[in-house]
Order: structure tokens, then C-alpha cells, then sequence
């Protein structure tokens, strides 16, 4: 679903490819939408988690919940920045995110980090596999996508760590 435009040409940062506009648009509602979703399966997970080393996990997620909101926002109001109105809603988040959901039940704290570490690499791979197009539109934008990528690959790397992973 498309964002609504509320600014006209004038009033909008220009583009290094101003034809790109929407495309960038696009592409900051699907990455908002992965973020929320990505924060929902987190408290889940949150919530699911059992096991030795389930507190730690339990309070982890709570700090990656929080980061994911947090990038949720920065993305969002780029979009706005540009003119759009971005969509975070639960129906938007469902119709059009990419995360895998998660099952419903009581999962061990391994499971837990490992299932959410495939959607944290999942999302960073779509969001990395777009900064050159983005980054030839909008460099800001792009500027943007740096920034959540480098979260959630540092995100990746503790979760690996948890894991007994070698980093």
C-alpha cells in the first residue's frame, strides 16, 4: 500500500533522483513495517522463553524491542521528512511485512535466540540489498538504511555470542 503524499514538490528535500521519490517511499514503509513486526515476534519470543538461561533472553529482547522501536521511528519520519505518510498500523504491519512469524508455545531459550536471529539476518539482507538503489536516489535515505543495518547486524552478532558462536 502506497504512502500518502502530504507535501507538495516545493516543500519537500529534494532527491539526488527526484522520479525515485515514491520508490524510496515504498521501500521506508516496507522497512517500517519489518521493524514493527520484527518487534512484535520479539516480545513474543519474550514472552515464550524458558530454560536456564531465560532471563537473560527474557531482559535481551526487552532491549532489542526497544531498539526495533526506536529505528521504527527514525525511518518513519524520514518517510514524513520526504512527504509521506507513513502506515504502522496492525493491519498495514500484517498485509505487508516480511517477517516470519512465530509458533505460539513455550520455546527454549536457544530456540529463542536462534529463531530470532534468522529474522534479524532476514531483515538486515532485504534492507543491505537495497542501499546502492536507495543510495542512488537519496543519500539521506540511504544514510538511514546504514544505520538499521548496522544495528541489526550488531544485533546479529550478540545473538550469536548467546549461542556460543564464534564471532
Amino acid at each position: 500500500m502506497a504512502m500518502e503524499s502530504v507535501a507538495n514538490s516545493v516543500q519537500l528535500p529534494p532527491l539526488d533522483n527526484p522520479n525515485e521519490r515514491a520508490a524510496v517511499g515504498e521501500e521506508l514503509q516496507l522497512m517500517l513495517q519489518d521493524l514493527i513486526d520484527l518487534s512484535l515476534v520479539g516480545k513474543q519470543l519474550h514472552w515464550s522463553v524458558f530454560g536456564a538461561s531465560a532471563r537473560g533472553v527474557h531482559l535481551f529482547l526487552d532491549e532489542l524491542v526497544e531498539e526495533w522501536s526506536e529505528l521504527a521511528d527514525v525511518v518513519a519520519e524520514r518517510a514524513v521528512t520526504l512527504g509521506f505518510v507513513p502506515d504502522g498500523q496492525s493491519s498495514a504491519v500484517a498485509a505487508g511485512s516480511r517477517v516470519e512469524p512465530v509458533v505460539v508455545r513455550s520455546l527454549a531459550d536457544h530456540v529463542v535466540v536462534w529463531e530470532l536471529g534468522r529474522r534479524v539476518a532476514a531483515v538486515a539482507e532485504r534492507i543491505r540489498a537495497r542501499l546502492g538503489s536507495i543510495g542512488g536516489a537519496d543519500l539521506v535515505t540511504q544514510d538511514v538504511l546504514i544505520r538499521v543495518v548496522g544495528t541489526l547486524e550488531k544485533q546479529q552478532w550478540l545473538l550469536r555470542v548467546q549461542l556460543g558462536e564464534k564471532a
